[in-house]
Formats: C-alpha cells, sequence, structure tokens
C-alpha cells in the first residue's frame, strides 16, 4: 500500500519547488560573477581548488548570512557577555585578544623553540661582529589585568620573567620593559584599549627604557618630537566584535592619540658629513609595533638615544619573519652595523601554531 499524497504534503512540496527554483535565480548573478574574475578556472578546477574557492565567495555574499551573524553575535553578547572568537571583552571599554588567554600545554617546549632560534640569530650575528639585544614587549593583558573581566594566570604574569631570566642565562643583552610598564601603567595608557598594539606613549617609554638600561648606544645627534595631529583609532580588536553597537556602546567608542614626527635638529656640519652620508652602526628589526608609524616607535628610539638608525620591520608576520627579512637584506651584511635591536612582542612565546624557523629567506622585505 503505498502512501497518499494529502492537500498539505503537496502545499509544501510546491513550497520546497518555489523555494529551490528561488535560490536558483538568486544563484546565477553570484555563478556568472565568480565566473568572470577567474583567470586559471581550468588549473583551480584540476586542483581541486574552484569548489571551494566559489563556496566561500557565494558564502560572503550571500544575504541571509550578515543579519545571521549579527543576531547570533547580539545573543552570545547578551547571554554570555562574549565577542566573537578572537577577542575577550573585559572592563570598562576595554578589549584583551584571546591569544594572550591561551597557554600552550606545554608552554616550557615553547619557549626552548624560540629560545633557540633567538640563540641561532645572536650567533649568526656574533660571527660577524654584531652585537644583539633583544626588546621584549610586555602583554596588554599583563599590564592592564584589572581591566580584564577575567584574571590573568601566574603563567601570563609570571612569563616576562620567565623569558628574560632564560634570555640573560644563554648570554643575550634583554631590556626590562616590564618593570616600568607596570609602575607607568596605573596612570599612563600605554597600549590602547581597543587594539592590541601600544599607544605612542608606550613606544616612547620602550625608547627611553631602552636608552636608560643601555646607556652606551647613546650618541650626540639630536633629535626632537613634536605631536602634529590628532587621530581616532579604531583598533584591530573591534573587528571582533559583531554585535549591534547599542547593545554596549563603550568597546565602540573610538581612542583618541597624538601623531607625531621625530626630526633631525640643525647642526653644524661635521667632517665625514662632507664627503658623504654617515654610516649607520644601529639597526632597529621589529614587528607592527615597529612598522606602523602611528605609534612613532622609530622617532622615539632616535630621540631617546640621538641617533640614528637603519630599521626593518614587518606588519603581522611576527619577529621571526622580521628577523628572517632583516638578515636577508642589505643592511644586514654592512661592516657598519654594531648593534641590532630586535622587538618582540612578548605573545608571541603563546603562538599555537608552528614559529617560522629563524635564519630563512623571507618572500618580502619592508624597510624604513
Amino acid at each position: 500500500m503505498f502512501p497518499v499524497m494529502n492537500s498539505a504534503s503537496k502545499i509544501n512540496g510546491i513550497l520546497f519547488c518555489v523555494m529551490l527554483f528561488g535560490m536558483f535565480l538568486y544563484s546565477l548573478p553570484a555563478v556568472f560573477g565568480f565566473a568572470g574574475m577567474q583567470t586559471q578556472a581550468m588549473t583551480l578546477f584540476l586542483d581541486g581548488k574552484l569548489v571551494r574557492q566559489f563556496e566561500q565567495f557565494y558564502d560572503k555574499n550571500l544575504f541571509l548570512r550578515d543579519p545571521s551573524v549579527k543576531l547570533w553575535a547580539n545573543i552570545q553578547h547578551t547571554i554570555f557577555r562574549e565577542g566573537a572568537s578572537g577577542v575577550v571583552l573585559g572592563r570598562d571599554g576595554w578589549l584583551f585578544t584571546n591569544q594572550e588567554y591561551l597557554v600552550p600545554n606545554n608552554l616550557q617546549r615553547n619557549l626552548d623553540k624560540q629560545l633557540a632560534q633567538i640563540s641561532k640569530v645572536q650567533a649568526q650575528l656574533a660571527q660577524q661582529g654584531k652585537r644583539l639585544i633583544l626588546l621584549p614587549i610586555p602583554m596588554k593583558l599583563d599590564t592592564y589585568a584589572q581591566h580584564a573581566a577575567y584574571a590573568p594566570t601566574e603563567q601570563i604574569t609570571g612569563l616576562y620573567e620567565r623569558f628574560s631570566e632564560q634570555l640573560r642565562e644563554r648570554g643575550i643583552a634583554t631590556v626590562d620593559l616590564r618593570s616600568a610598564y607596570m609602575t607607568a601603567s596605573a596612570h599612563e595608557q600605554l597600549f590602547l584599549r581597543n587594539d592590541t598594539h601600544w599607544s605612542p606613549r608606550g613606544a616612547e617609554l620602550a625608547a627611553q627604557t631602552l636608552a636608560l638600561q643601555f646607556p652606551e648606544l647613546r650618541a650626540d645627534t639630536a633629535y626632537a618630537t613634536h605631536a602634529v595631529s590628532e587621530k581616532a583609532v579604531e583598533g584591530d580588536l573591534l573587528n571582533y566584535l559583531k554585535f549591534d553597537h547599542r547593545l554596549d556602546p563603550t568597546y565602540f567608542e573610538p581612542v583618541h592619540i597624538n601623531l607625531y614626527e621625530t626630526l633631525k635638529q640643525t647642526q653644524p656640519l661635521a667632517a665625514d658629513s662632507l664627503f658623504g652620508e654617515e654610516a649607520l652602526s644601529l639597526a632597529l628589526v621589529g614587528t607592527s609595533y615597529t612598522r606602523i608609524d602611528d605609534w612613532n616607535f622609530i622617532g622615539f628610539l632616535k630621540q631617546a638615544l640621538q641617533r640614528d638608525l637603519v630599521s626593518v620591520a614587518l606588519e603581522a608576520r611576527g619577529p621571526f619573519q622580521s628577523m628572517d627579512a632583516f638578515l636577508a637584506s642589505p643592511a644586514a651584511a654592512g661592516s657598519d652595523l654594531q648593534t641590532i635591536i630586535w622587538e618582540f612582542p612578548l605573545r608571541t612565546l603563546l603562538a599555537q601554531r608552528q614559529i617560522p624557523s629563524a635564519l630563512a629567506t623571507p618572500p618580502t622585505t619592508a624597510q624604513h
């Protein structure tokens, strides 16, 4: 006995067919739009990548995607007080990257691997008669734990000293920036409230601390820094907030910073300057903390040390790829360079993914 389709089943079947036909018509512009963008369709098809790229393109442009994402984000924030994966909501409008909460199961193994790579860099530079000074940048979560909704663990708060001690045991010169940061954080904003990076004041304090702890690096070329304008910064952590602004507007308020410019002061020409440019003996290797001009770290360092320098910095690549870029650059091979300062964000030690090996040849190089 075969089942008999009743009227309700017929209506459901018709509605389902209409929905499929509607989605088919809706998808046609996306198919033609995607096809018009492809220049290597056959190669991607044979590699099995064409379908995946179309899925990503279609999903990104689906009309239901943004409302659905926002609805779920609103529910997530209202019930659980959470943002999207990648950010941890703090107090008073402060945001923290979840990278600073995710401690590897075997933290010492992470430390050993990265210390070994740092030692390789030091050994290579030492063979060329160059000195390495490491500048570990404290974590925002450790510096401003009072603004965090979830207190950092002892592994986090003790990581800076643990790392510095093991660097010293290996004979690697290290700047102790955490002590200065913990003292100043009570009354100054050293990190941006809505961003993973330091503020211009944080960059300035780092430069001043380095100059204080390594006075032999100071020279006698006068540099001066002046505020030239103001900027409202919408930090990178705001990219992880998908919920409606009206639910918690304090997180979306921009942070205003001063933009600075550091210039060499007019001085009488030295004898060697009459015959060409002065040779630079100091290099700065860094990440986005150095690369992004808004922080003016290069300028503050020139002023604190009263000398010019060469810098190699990559944004969104990490300290090891930045060092690879420096070692592969013409500047590293120069005989004039004597000291290399390596700006090193401490949260790199918590990276769950494999760290690129040091001394590799980088795909691109960015220099200042």
